[in-house]
């Protein structure tokens, strides 16, 4: 159940967590101030729909100290699907939060922001409740998309302190998109993505058009 993974290309890391702790982490550096990081980080509805295969179908929030949500959704890496309930705290010095499960395999969700020469270092990190059987059922809800997610997060960052100040930037990237199911999402950039390079055929052909009428 110790995860271990690296991608130096995003700068996202991911290293193998020590055996006692019953837990997979992400590290990513992110290109923000930490006050930044951590104000966006409060937004834990978008942080769940940032995850490229989690499938968010339901999220409740109540006010009030600790926060208390309640989240429905489908992770396509173990196939898990329901509910569960979490309990939003914040860690001391205002560093990040914790968010604990009241159900399932996965016992909390850390997530810690400090600071970086670059900006701000943010690591996930996910804890299991210990299992002793390797037959259990239970070990299928351990979470493959923790990667993912911290790259995710790391590229929506990164775009909003390049683009963020462009007309629909955020709303195209903070509702429009996080708003869809994953497949659907990826369906989309490859249409954006398609429909960008048919374009630049086409400006292209247009100037081999005007040059060769100038001759």
């Amino acid at each position: 159940m110790n995860a271990g993974a690296a991608s130096a290309g995003d700068q996202t890391t991911v290293v193998e967590s020590p055996a006692p702790e019953n837990a997979a982490w992400a590290r990513a550096e992110i290109p923000l101030p930490p006050q930044g990081v951590c104000a966006f980080l409060s937004d834990t509805e978008l942080l769940f729909r940032l995850n490229p295969h989690l499938d968010v179908f339901g999220w409740h929030e109540e006010p009030g100290t600790p926060r208390r949500c309640k989240l429905g959704a489908f992770n396509e890496t173990n196939g898990w699907r329901g509910e569960v309930s979490l309990c939003v705290e914040t860690l001391p010095g205002n560093r990040g939060f914790t968010l604990a499960y009241d159900r399932g395999l996965k016992r909390s969700t850390e997530f810690r922001v400090e600071p970086s020469a670059g900006g701000s270092l943010l690591t996930i990190t996910e804890h299991y409740h210990p299992v002793r059987d390797e037959s259990d059922a239970r070990l299928k809800e351990v979470d493959r998309s923790l990667v993912p997610w911290a790259a995710a997060i790391r590229r929506h960052l990164a775009g909003l302190a390049r683009y963020g100040r462009l007309p629909g930037y955020r709303w195209w990237t903070q509702r429009f998109m996080p708003g869809m199911p994953p497949r659907q999402r990826r369906i989309v950039r490859m249409i954006v993505w398609a429909s960008l390079l048919e374009f630049v055929v086409f400006l292209f052909l247009a100037l081999v058009f005007w040059l060769e009428t100038r001759q």
